[in-house]
C-alpha cells in the first residue's frame, strides 16, 4: 500500500490534431505521394521476380512456394497503394482551419494517492498548426 505523498509514474496517450493549412495539405499530400511511389517501386520489384520464377525450366515445390509468397505480398502492397489513393482523396478535400487527428503519441504522467484517478488519466490533446504547439488540452 503506497502512503500519501507517494507517486507511481503511468503512460497516457496523447492525440495529436494539426489544423488544416495549405502548407498542411501540401506537407501531407507530398508524403502520401512519397509513399505511394515508393509502394509502386516495391509492386514493380515482385513482378519481376514473379516473371522471372515462370521462366525457370523446373517447378520445384520450393519455387511453387515462393512464388505465392510474392503472389501474396504483391496483394499487401496493392491493399496499401489502394488505402493510400483514398487518404489522398480525404487529404485533398480536407477544409482549411478544420482540425486533423494525425495521430497518438504517449506522455508519462504522475499519479499520487489522493489524485482523481480519471481526470489525471483522461485524454490528452496537443494542437499544432504548421508544426508549432499552439494548444493543449487536457480532460
Amino acid at each position: 500500500m503506497m502512503e500519501a505523498g507517494m507517486g507511481i509514474t503511468v503512460v497516457r496517450p496523447v492525440v495529436v490534431r494539426a489544423i488544416v493549412t495549405e502548407i498542411f495539405k501540401k506537407q501531407y499530400l507530398s508524403e502520401l505521394e512519397d509513399t505511394v511511389r515508393r509502394l509502386d517501386a516495391v509492386i514493380t520489384q515482385i513482378d519481376t521476380q514473379i516473371r522471372r520464377s515462370e521462366l525457370e525450366r523446373q517447378v520445384s515445390p520450393q519455387s511453387r512456394a515462393i512464388r505465392q509468397q510474392l503472389e501474396v505480398e504483391r496483394s499487401r502492397q496493392e491493399a496499401a497503394r489502394m488505402e493510400l489513393a483514398a487518404r489522398i482523396k480525404e487529404a485533398e478535400a480536407l477544409e482549411l482551419q478544420s482540425e486533423f487527428s494525425q495521430g497518438t503519441l504517449e506522455s508519462m504522467i504522475d499519479l499520487n494517492v489522493g489524485d482523481n484517478f480519471f481526470t489525471r488519466l483522461a485524454r490528452a490533446e496537443v494542437v499544432i498548426k504548421d508544426g508549432i504547439v499552439i494548444e493543449i488540452r487536457e480532460g
